[in-house]
């Protein structure tokens, strides 16, 4: 079984990803609107933050019942995770001439707790990943 603190850390990366999509999805005008960003780009980040939530909820789903997940999906989280950083931060620059403070902030501490969570997730959670099924 998985230790607690590595459940907690799933836990914790799909809890944050469901609120702030849900968040994002609930308040995409009114954000769009102190963001500075298109209404597009605001429905999209919630809409990436739900389905990301859906896989890494499904993780400590599962590693709560004792269902240890592989390294294989702790590595597909971790990337997922470092996409997101990259895709925040590709944000952030293709914005930055036009969005508010509000909108760069936001994107960007999502960005670096995302990329937290990788770390945490690749050094706290991955020890503990069982190896895949031999085929």
């Amino acid at each position: 079984m998985m230790p607690r603190r590595a459940r907690a850390i799933l836990w914790l990366d799909g809890s944050a990803a469901c609120a702030a999509g849900v968040v994002v999805l609930a308040l995409h005008d009114a954000l769009a609107r102190l963001h500075a960003f298109p209404p597009a780009l605001v429905l999209l980040i919630g809409a990436v933050n739900l389905a990301y939530s859906c896989y890494s909820g499904t993780l400590a789903v599962r590693a709560s019942r004792g269902r240890t997940p592989t390294r294989r999906a702790i590595d597909i989280l971790v990337v997922a995770n470092l996409a997101w950083v990259a895709a925040c931060a590709a944000i952030v620059a293709l914005t930055a001439d036009t969005a508010s403070i509000f909108g760069l902030a936001h994107v960007g501490l999502e960005g670096l707790f995302v990329g937290m969570l990788a770390v945490l997730e690749y050094r706290r959670v991955r020890p503990f990943a069982r190896s895949p099924e031999p085929a």
